[in-house]
């Protein structure tokens, strides 16, 4: 035990990270609420743990099998009446994915030159709509499902994994719980696909399969060995800051040579086929370029030190700049970019101070550990919202934002007072897998915080490790007696954490003025990245139908720049036009908007050709109506609009 003590270093460290996360939930108007009523829950588990541990493994597995059900019934609901119009990073991946499936393997925008690790996803999607082609899905119901498959076997193998590693009902309960009940199984994660949840169910199967290696025989050990490369390599190309592996993998290695336990080739094959994998990813990349006809350029290529430009901008709090990526693209290619950025770094290191520096870093972990805006990420709003949401919009989407804090919280209280009353003794495989988790949780926070540029959602890959890491540890206290009283009074506080909850929302809602996105079709290719804007001819009309559950009072049409038509709308029901008046890249009305059906006009008056930004795609269905041109109905184009309502 004495030879273990100064692995105490890694779990120290990782409980700051988690208070400084913690204090970044907090921070918000909502915080004190949100304290409460998470020490509320953290105090009801732990009464209406000798209740729950006393469920049998059948009752358990018909808790869990109802809780699935529910969960997929809700999943299918919200896919079916919420749609969101997905738009940015992911849109641009699945765009070029539903155009490879259809055979169309050419690189039109200069996103991907600029950000090439997109490419294996882009690839490797297509692969999987070509496939669901043959069943005749379309772009969005296969994407639906490959989200559901992914989305769902992740919470299953996570609950599967804590259950096995805690041994407790009640930590299997509380993940299962922590996917189910949040906007973990409702939201970004099901909503939008991008690499984030690969990434995430990636981890997961790494350290399991590290864990579990020993228990496995020979016939087993060549397919899990397989799965271990194979996942290891798919996690690279998807998510290439999942290097921060590699260190992981040295470092417990240095454990063992530390630590003085014996270093048998069972305990280091698993740790190598994790590196070989990690390996294999170079090649393994470039010939998904050959096969998606990908060339580099770079002309538009972005070095890496771009994002260690960015990690380094106080003004932008290390998070992605704005003004750092029109700075670069002045620049004629890469290596050009790569020089100034090198003399900007240094310049920022020799001015920025200690201080400063420490408190970047600080301000960076707090950002990549914050889950606020968990329902708008990469999403510009639900296509049509319902009218029943819209009637509650404010408070939904308050209670939406406050129960994924108050879950974080938990996670990150719970796993912390484990990890301050831990002593590692590494006799087992179980603390090894800790170990594991942990040393990977730090390296991915180091990375994000020391040097890369860092947003919210990057944090969310580390849900699973710290979920591993808390099952993993033993509970502090142990509950002696078994009474009715505890498990009542733990409903009774669980129960009055929820009505403080529901009954504090509209409080906490009304404080909030960002407008309320009523209906929109946000996706784009984007002119930055050089999207080629339809040229609508002289005389030309375009026709799109909107629906409208609320009154509005903003509505925009993007065009193009510099583009000169007239855009006009009628109110289906009452034949009532409102036009729209320009304002730069978009023409808008700010007139107040009843409720109803739409249709917007967007007609070419001129006597020449204008640039208009209409989306179209192979298979994938941007807008509940399609575009009308020239009277011909598009069902997979339409042009881009917000309707909204501001207050």
């Amino acid at each position: 035990m004495q030879q273990a003590k100064w692995v105490r270093v890694f779990p120290i460290i990782l409980i700051f990270c988690l208070a400084i996360g913690t204090i970044s939930s907090l921070i918000k108007s909502a915080g004190p609420l949100v304290l409460l009523v998470s020490m509320a829950v953290l105090l009801a588990a732990r009464l209406l743990a000798p209740l729950l541990n006393r469920l049998t493994r059948r009752q358990m597995l018909l808790l869990l099998g109802i809780g699935f059900g529910l969960m997929l019934v809700a999943q299918l609901l919200v896919l079916k009446i919420m749609p969101v119009t997905v738009y940015h990073d992911p849109f641009r991946v699945l765009s070029q994915a539903d155009q490879m499936a259809a055979g169309d393997m050419h690189w039109r925008i200069t996103y991907f030159w600029r950000y090439s690790n997109n490419v294996s996803l882009a690839y490797l999607l297509s692969l999987w709509l070509r496939a669901t082609t043959l069943v005749h899905l379309s772009t969005n119901m296969s994407v639906h499902l490959l989200s559901l498959l992914l989305l769902d076997g992740f919470i299953a193998l996570l609950t599967r994994t804590v259950a096995q590693l805690s041994h407790r009902n009640t930590t299997t309960l509380a993940v299962f719980a922590f996917c189910s009940l949040t906007p973990v199984a409702y939201t970004y994660f099901l909503q939008v696909f991008y690499s984030d949840l690969p990434a995430m169910l990636v981890l997961l199967i790494l350290v399991r399969e590290v864990w579990l290696w020993a228990q496995r025989n020979v016939r087993q050990k060549w397919v899990h060995g397989i799965t271990l490369t194979c996942t290891a390599l798919l996690g690279q190309l998807l998510k290439p800051n999942l290097i921060v592996v590699l260190p992981a993998v040295v470092l417990l290695g240095g454990c063992y040579v530390l630590l003085k336990r014996r270093l048998t080739w069972g305990k280091m094959l698993p740790l190598l086929l994790i590196v070989l994998g990690l390996g294999l990813s170079v090649p393994a990349g470039r010939i998904i370029d050959t096969a998606a006809n990908f060339t580099p350029n770079t002309q538009f290529a972005f070095p890496t030190t771009n994002w260690l430009v960015m990690g380094i901008n106080q003004h932008s709090h290390g998070m992605y700049s704005g003004k750092d990526v029109a700075r670069s693209l002045k620049l004629p290619n890469q290596a050009a970019r790569n020089r100034a950025n090198l003399q900007i770094i240094a310049h920022r290191y020799q001015t920025i101070g200690p201080l400063k520096l420490a408190r970047l870093w600080v301000t960076k972990a707090g950002i990549l550990l914050n889950v606020h805006g968990v329902q708008s990420w990469y999403n510009g709003g639900y296509r049509v919202a319902p009218q029943w949401y819209l009637a509650h919009a404010r408070t939904l989407q308050t209670l939406t934002a406050m129960g994924y804090q108050v879950a974080i919280v938990c996670l990150f209280v719970m796993t912390a007072f484990r990890l301050l009353l831990w002593r590692p003794e590494l006799r087992s495989r179980r603390e090894w897998v800790v170990l594991f988790s942990i040393i990977i949780v730090l390296g991915y926070i180091a990375f994000h915080v020391l040097l890369w540029e860092t947003e919210q959602r990057y944090g969310q890959v580390l849900v699973p490790l710290l979920w591993l890491v808390a099952s993993g540890l033993p509970v502090p206290i142990k509950v002696r007696h078994f009474g009715w009283r505890r498990p009542v009074a733990g409903l009774v506080l669980a129960g009055g954490a929820v009505v403080a909850g529901i009954g504090a929302a509209p409080l906490i809602a009304a404080q909030n003025h960002q407008p309320l996105i009523i209906a929109a079709q946000r996706s784009q290719l984007s002119t930055q990245y050089r999207a080629t804007p339809r040229k609508l001819a002289a005389g030309a009309v375009l026709a799109e139908t909107v629906n409208v559950n609320a009154h509005a009072n903003y509505f925009s049409v993007q065009t193009h720049n510099h583009a000169h038509v007239r855009v006009t709308l009628t109110n289906l029901a009452t034949g009532d036009v409102v036009r729209l008046h320009q304002a730069g890249l978009v023409y808008r009305t700010q007139q107040h908007l009843a409720a109803g059906q739409y249709r917007i006009w967007l007609t070419n008056t001129s006597r020449r050709p204008q640039a208009i930004d209409v989306v179209a795609t192979h298979n994938y269905r941007l807008a509940p109506h399609p575009l009308v041109i020239n009277g011909v109905r598009h069902a997979h184009a339409s042009l881009i609009y917000t309707v909204m309502r501001k207050e």
